[in-house]
Formats: C-alpha cells, sequence, structure tokens
C-alpha cells in the first residue's frame, strides 16, 4: 500500500509539473516573441514622417519610394522587406528583388501588428513580423521584420533547461514529503490491522491506544467499541450461562428431590404426596416458563415470530390485565389505580397482553408494601401511550441504560434470566412502538410504552 500511495502520488507531481514546463514553455515563445514584435513596432512609430506634406501619390507609385522607406525604417539586425498591399515584394534590404508575394493577413489592414514564425529555404527560422505603413491614415503598405530565432531558442532553452532542473528538485522534495506522507498513512492502517489481528485471535481486552486524526480516528474508536462490546457480550454469555444453569437447577433439583422421596412413599403422610406433587407441578411450571422465555427470545431475536394482527380496544385490555393482577397486588397491600381513554389499535393481542403482564407484574413485584402504582393510558400525537408509575425500590441510572437489553440483571441472584423487558422491547418494536423507562433510586419507576394508532386497520 505504501508504494501505492508514493507512486499514485509522484504520478500527480509528474503530471502537474509536466503542465507547468509546458505552460512556461508556451509563456516564454510568447514573452519573446512578443517582445520582438514589439520592438520592431516601437521604432516603426519611432520614425520621422517620410512623406512630405502635401505629397500625392497612389498605391502604385509606392516603389518609388521604396528606397526612401528601406533607409528610413531599417533595423539592425533584422531584415526588412516593403510590400505593397497585395503581398507584391517591392523591395528587400538585402537587395533580393525577385518577384514574390507573400500571404498577408487581413488584420494587419485592420492597423494590427502580426507576427508568425516561418522557415527559410535554408532552414534557418525566423520570427516575420508585419507591420503596416501608414501615410495620412491608411495603410499604403506592409513592412515585414524576419529576424533570426536562433538567439530566442538558445535562449529559451537555457531558462527551460533551469525550469526542468528546478522540476527535479522539487520533484525529489515531494518523493522525500511523500515517503513521510505515505508512512503517515500506512502507519496508523498497519496498526490497525495488528490490532484486528488480535481481535481475531480472541485478545478483545487489546485497545488501540494511538488517537488518529479524522477518519482514521473514527475507525480505531469503532474498532475499540465493537472490541469493548464483544467483551460485554461475553461477559453477558459467561452470566447467562451461570445464570440459566442455576434457574434450571432449582426447579430440577426441587423436582428430582421430591421425585426420589416419593418413589418410597412409605412413612409419607397424605399431605406429604399432596405438596410433593404440588411441589413438582409448581417447579415444572417454572422450568417451563423459562424455557418458554427463551424459546420466545431466540424467536424475536432472529425475526422469526410472526404476528396475527387484529383491531384491539386498548384501553379495555389495559383494564383487563389490571383486573387480572389485582389479586396479585392485594396480597402485597399495593393498590392499583387505572385511568384509560378508549382507542382502537391494530396489533397482535396475545402479544400486547404478555408486554402488559410483564411490566404490571415487574411493577407490582418491586414496589413497596403500601404503596401504589398509577396506569394511564391516553392518546398522544397518533399514538396510543401507556404511562405504569410505581413507588417502588427504582433503579440506578447505570442500571436504566442496560436493563432491557437481554440477561441483564440488577442483581445476578435473582430469579429469572434477565429476558422479560428483552422481550417486551422486541414485542414492542415489531409493532412499530417505543418503550422508555425512567427511575430513581428509591423513589419508584416510570414506564413509557407508546404504540401507534394510524397503523390500525379499517373496521
Amino acid at each position: 500500500m505504501k508504494r501505492k500511495v508514493i507512486l499514485y502520488f509522484m504520478i500527480i507531481i509528474l503530471l502537474t509539473l509536466s503542465l507547468v514546463m509546458m505552460v512556461f514553455g508556451i509563456a516564454l515563445t510568447r514573452y519573446y516573441h512578443q517582445g520582438i514584435a514589439q520592438a520592431f513596432q516601437n521604432h516603426v512609430e519611432a520614425v520621422n514622417p517620410i512623406w512630405e506634406s502635401g505629397n500625392e501619390f497612389n498605391y502604385t507609385a509606392l516603389e518609388d519610394f521604396s528606397d526612401l522607406v528601406i533607409k528610413s525604417y531599417q533595423y539592425d539586425g533584422a531584415e526588412l522587406e516593403l510590400l505593397n498591399r497585395d503581398g507584391k515584394l517591392l523591395q528587400s534590404s538585402t537587395g533580393f528583388y525577385a518577384e514574390q508575394i507573400r500571404p498577408i493577413d487581413n488584420n494587419v489592414f485592420s492597423y494590427k501588428v502580426v507576427y508568425q514564425k516561418e522557415e527559410l529555404t535554408s532552414g534557418e527560422k525566423v520570427l516575420a513580423v508585419y507591420i503596416p505603413l501608414m501615410k495620412d491614415g491608411q495603410a499604403v503598405g506592409v513592412l515585414r521584420y524576419a529576424s533570426s530565432l536562433t538567439n530566442v531558442q538558445e535562449t529559451i532553452s537555457r531558462l527551460m533547461k533551469y525550469g526542468f532542473s528546478a522540476c527535479i528538485g522539487v520533484t525529489a522534495i515531494v518523493f522525500l514529503v511523500a515517503l513521510r506522507l505515505a508512512d503517515s498513512i500506512v502507519r496508523p492502517f498497519h496498526q490497525i490491522i495488528r490490532f484486528t489481528q488480535e481481535i481475531s485471535n480472541g485478545r478483545f481486552e487489546k485497545r488501540i491506544e494511538e488517537t488518529f486524526p479524522h477518519e482514521l480516528g473514527k475507525m480505531a474508536s469503532t474498532l475499540n467499541y465493537m472490541a469493548a462490546e464483544i467483551v460485554k457480550t461475553d461477559q453477558l454469555k459467561t452470566d447467562f450461562i451461570s445464570s440459566i444453569s442455576h434457574e434450571l437447577r432449582t426447579p430440577l433439583t426441587g423436582i428430582k428431590g421430591w421425585a426420589e422421596t416419593m418413589e418410597s412413599p412409605e412413612g409419607l403422610t397424605e399431605e406429604e404426596m399432596k405438596f410433593g406433587l404440588y411441589m413438582i407441578n409448581s417447579e415444572s411450571e417454572r422450568l417451563m416458563k423459562l424455557v418458554e422465555d427463551l424459546l420466545d427470545f431466540s424467536r424475536y431475536e432472529s425475526k422469526r415470530i410472526t404476528l396475527v394482527p387484529e383491531i384491539v380496544q386498548y384501553d379495555e385490555l389495559v383494564q383487563e390485565v389490571a383486573l387480572q393482577l389485582q389479586k396479585k397486588a392485594t396480597e402485597k397491600n399495593v393498590q392499583i389505580k387505572v385511568k384509560t381513554t378508549p382507542v382502537l389499535i391494530y396489533a397482535d393481542v396475545d402479544k400486547i397482553r404478555q408486554v402488559l403482564l410483564n411490566l404490571l407484574d415487574n411493577a407490582i413485584k418491586f414496589s413497596k408494601k403500601g404503596s401504589g402504582i398509577h396506569i394511564v393510558q391516553f392518546v398522544e400525537d397518533g399514538m396510543a401511550v401507556l404511562k405504569i408509575k410505581d413507588r417502588g425500590i427504582g433503579m440506578k441510572q447505570e442500571d436504566v441504560a442496560h436493563i432491557m437489553e437481554s440477561f441483564y440483571k440488577i442483581d445476578a441472584k435473582s430469579v429469572g434470566a434477565g429476558l422479560g423487558l428483552a422481550i417486551v422491547r422486541s414485542i414492542v418494536h415489531q409493532h412499530g412502538g417505543t418503550i422508555n423507562i425512567k427511575s430513581e433510586y428509591g423513589s419508584g419507576t416510570i414506564i413509557f410504552v407508546y404504540l401507534p394508532v394510524n397503523k390500525m386497520k379499517e373496521e
């Protein structure tokens, strides 16, 4: 990767420098050519008028003044030719008078100086500059200056060599910078690769200690977070196995103990036999509930649960569940107060009942004796809102943040696998709703369940 970074960087630099040198060469050539043309133009403009005041002649008589024109406008180091408006050679400073017609750009007759590179029969390259010969504000002929480009080309070549030398120096500096830059780019990736290799080998306690800027920093922090989550998940798995083993062992131990006791019924009274059967039945139900919770959780997590929605009178369902758990609340001397608002929702009634039973059962379980539970159901912003408020023991904020996670239990020794609220959350989410928990340790807990009303089908 480092080689590729350097290669791409150098390719970009070389292309850029090549473009710069090309533009530099064009600019130099244009600069010198324009300088030569400007020098000839300035010379022509500096020549005193050669026409006598009131002197009249037509264009065909221009050759009568050719000697005077050549003598007046001659420029040292350059060949001067006098051309008429048709481009016919009238006279040359070299004394060459052969019949010859040179093409003239029409811009010359618009009082503009035109120059172009031309090649002589000898192979020498010259810059030909065409300047209009003016009389009384009109172009009566054309002055053609031809200047050798040999010295100019040598100067341009010398300057281009300096430019190439500067480019080589810049390239060398850029190469060194590219090495350092590539190293600064690749080094973090090497550290990240080593970190991921450590993670793949099961060393989840490893972290990327160095702080990188921009996207690499975000990548490093994300990988660190991923490793922390893996450690957390691994710990949850360990706690789950430990908790489930304990939860399974307890009812199985009771069942096995009473089964062995009842195998030899001698010495057991009828009441003891009935109590043994009761314990076996009770522990079996507890075991079945635990297994059912695990199966439900598995189905919800794998999205294999199938909802059977129907139109539900939500307020009546809330009152029904509160009445169903009224006996349990009375036994603990907890008063349940319910206030509902009529509303229809489209939901799986059994699953929503499971949610309500779980939440209200928890509220009763953790409420203080002699306290009350307030259940308020209302409609707000297209949502059927259920608020369950208890005056129980409450939770610490660090527990509130994780209470709905799978297998999380505030007290590791408490009964259950820590799946109840995780299942509740999955059911509510599958119905398109949300659930929020607010709690203050020692004061109680408030649970909000939001279920959409606008998803209800028309009757």
